[in-house]
């Protein structure tokens, strides 16, 4: 019995490095250490503090392991095992979140909430407004690229273009971006009001 407990061990090539022993083999690993936190396996050199651990949907295959192993490296890792360079980017709650932004309120007559985002399609680039975007209402309406990251509630008209009239004050909506406008030079999305030079909110870009 003992024989081939150690015959075994070699098969699994253990390596010990400062006390913690690694094993090439995972299948062999755990069924020996399934319990103890010191042991790493080599498909998942991290497994003690991977953000790509047992609560992760992906960790049968633990495609965060040779790009992303820890948690210190992951910006969302706290809410999601997967950040954005790996292959499960597509179903990241947080890389969905990285890509929006938040409307805020400017003065306390006008609301605006929700958000957006910038979204590309047919080589073309929109300004897309989420489900939950809602916006007071006014005369003249727009929705403007502006310089500033913080958008005051009246600017000047050589710090902003108009995309378009605003086409709902709720919901769901899209806005093109003109091929010859440069986003780099636009710090934030704003709705305005063109009639009385008031701006209802804004978000960064």
């Amino acid at each position: 019995m003992k024989l081939k407990y150690i015959a075994t061990l070699a098969a699994a090539s253990v390596l010990s490095i400062s006390g913690t022993a690694l094993f090439s083999n995972s299948a062999i690993a755990s069924s020996f250490f399934s319990t103890d936190s010191s042991v790493i396996v080599a498909g998942n050199p991290c497994a003690s503090v991977n953000p790509c651990a047992s609560v992760n949907p992906c960790a049968s295959v633990n495609p965060c392991a040779s790009v992303n192993p820890c948690a210190s490296v992951n910006p969302c890792a706290s809410v999601n095992p997967c950040a954005s360079v790996n292959p499960c980017a597509s179903v990241n709650p947080c890389a969905a979140a990285a890509n929006t932004s938040q409307f805020v309120t400017v003065g306390s007559g006008k609301k605006t909430e929700g958000t957006f985002q910038v979204v590309e399609e047919d080589g073309k680039q929109y300004i897309e407004f989420s489900d939950d975007f809602e916006t007071s209402r006014g005369p003249d309406v727009e929705i403007i690229l502006h310089k500033d990251a913080t958008v005051e509630a009246s600017i000047a008209e050589s710090d902003y273009i108009s995309l378009a009239s605003i086409k709902s004050f709720s919901g769901t909506q899209r806005y093109e971006i003109p091929e010859n406008v440069d986003l780099s030079d636009y710090a934030s999305v704003a709705v305005w009001c063109e009639d009385f030079n008031v701006t209802f909110g804004y978000a960064e870009l």
